[in-house]
């Protein structure tokens, strides 16, 4: 090679060199989170025998794995009964324990998951004066924890709940009563929530754990302070029974604008959430009395994904347009396919279902294409011992003991592989 070529591939061996270092990603800039690990599984005895116990549940779904679809590890709280309900949705920061609560018995337990393979229970969140029955979490940007308080104290009427502020560690840091003077004697049974920072503003939901005809309205408060700012009623409609029970509450892609689903498989618009006057539109109705039901949500991009227990089906909704909500797919089950709870893995295109069916309680993962809406599923998350869709919770041995079944309720994906 002539002295002048060896110059020019020099020079555009440098200029690759100087392009792919200016294209390459800034130090600072966030990474793509990795496919999730793990699922954990906050879960119930279901026969309540001396000895047995609640636990958080270890399930591995690398699929590389060799103990992928197993069961690999459980942490007892050395109690049983009080119904372990709801969990956080997503994994807490490194360092930080997961938030999850026995609703009967009005108690939350933190979990160290910091190593999958030997989760711990490491304590009990605060509880809160005047208040009792946690229900839901929201963990926010500032690192606290948010939680819906069915009751007050039974000295006021209606016993409205409220909400409540915690620290990592499960310190009570405040609360403020959804009781509204405007309202006055209402059970307001506080329920789910989402925040948006953006606006500074929290939406909560209100909706029995029982039988109990409770007031359908929402609630709008400060995220900042927790000041409560407004109540909503849900506007009645006569001719179904689709505006009771406000359930689930989404805050939608542009962090103004939020969702709602009632019970019984309403959905309805919520705007104008950082002005003086809130709005409550309702933009769509599924089938009834086939479709009811409808339960813990999960929305990936601008699609709503819908576990409805009384159906036996997951049904995805178009959000695009909020006000025009359509049924782009349907995910059906078998006979005892009643689906409850939705979380995602932020790593990848899994979402996980719980099946609460007494008589079959599952697992269940799906794949959803974010370009169509379509979810399938996931064939090769088979019970390992049965060979059926899921991985069963109906079994006689775990690796705290032989306690026999039991039933999940929260579910989140976390972690990566302990290699």
């Amino acid at each position: 090679m002539s002295v002048r070529g060896m110059k020019l591939l020099v020079f555009v061996l440098g200029l690759t060199q100087y392009l792919g270092c200016s294209r390459s990603p800034d130090a600072g800039a966030p990474r793509a989170p990795e496919p999730a690990g793990y699922l954990f599984a906050w879960v119930g005895d279901q026969d309540e025998r001396e000895g047995d116990s609640n636990f958080l549940a270890v399930i591995d779904v690398d699929p590389a794995s060799a103990t992928y679809r197993q069961v690999v590890a459980t942490a007892p709280i050395g109690t049983v009964g009080g119904m372990p309900h709801h969990s956080e949705t997503q994994m807490p920061p490194d360092g930080q324990a997961l938030f999850a609560n026995a609703f009967m018995a009005g108690r939350s337990w933190l979990f160290d998951l910091s190593n999958p393979l030997e989760p711990k229970a490491v304590g009990e969140v605060d509880s809160v004066p005047g208040y009792h029955t946690p229900h839901s979490f929201l963990r926010v940007a500032d690192g606290t924890v948010l939680a819906t308080m069915q009751f007050g104290d039974d000295d006021e009427a209606g016993r409205p709940g409220g909400l409540a502020r915690f620290a990592p560690d499960g310190r009570l840091l405040g609360v403020s009563s959804s009781a509204d003077p405007e309202f006055e004697g209402a059970p307001i049974r506080t329920y789910a929530l989402d925040a948006s920072a953006v606006i500074d503003r929290i939406v909560t939901t209100s909706s029995p754990m029982d039988d109990e005809r409770t007031a359908d309205v929402i609630q709008l408060w400060r995220l900042s302070d927790l000041t409560r700012l407004k109540t909503i009623p849900v506007p009645e409609v006569e001719s179904d029974s689709a505006w009771r029970y406000p359930f689930e509450v989404k805050f939608l892609e542009d962090d103004r604008t939020a969702m709602m689903n009632t019970f019984y498989c309403g959905f309805y618009l919520l705007t104008e959430l950082d002005g003086d006057d809130p709005r409550i539109e309702r933009v769509m109705v599924l089938e009834q009395p086939k479709y009811t039901w409808c339960g813990v949500p999960v929305v990936i991009g601008h699609y709503w994904i819908m576990p409805v227990t009384q159906a036996r089906e997951v049904v995805v909704l178009d959000i695009a347009d909020p006000r025009k909500p359509r049924v782009v797919s349907r995910l059906t089950g078998d006979s005892t396919f009643m689906p409850h709870w939705a979380a995602r893995d932020p790593g990848s295109d899994r979402v996980v279902f719980t099946s609460h069916a007494d008589e079959d309680p599952r697992i269940l993962i799906a794949r959803f294409d974010s370009g169509t809406g379509v979810l399938t599923w996931d064939e090769t998350f088979r019970d390992p011992a049965s060979g059926r869709l899921g991985v069963s919770f109906k079994r006689a041995d775990w690796p705290h003991g032989a306690s026999g079944s039991a039933m999940p309720h929260g579910v989140l994906f976390g972690g990566t592989r302990m290699r």
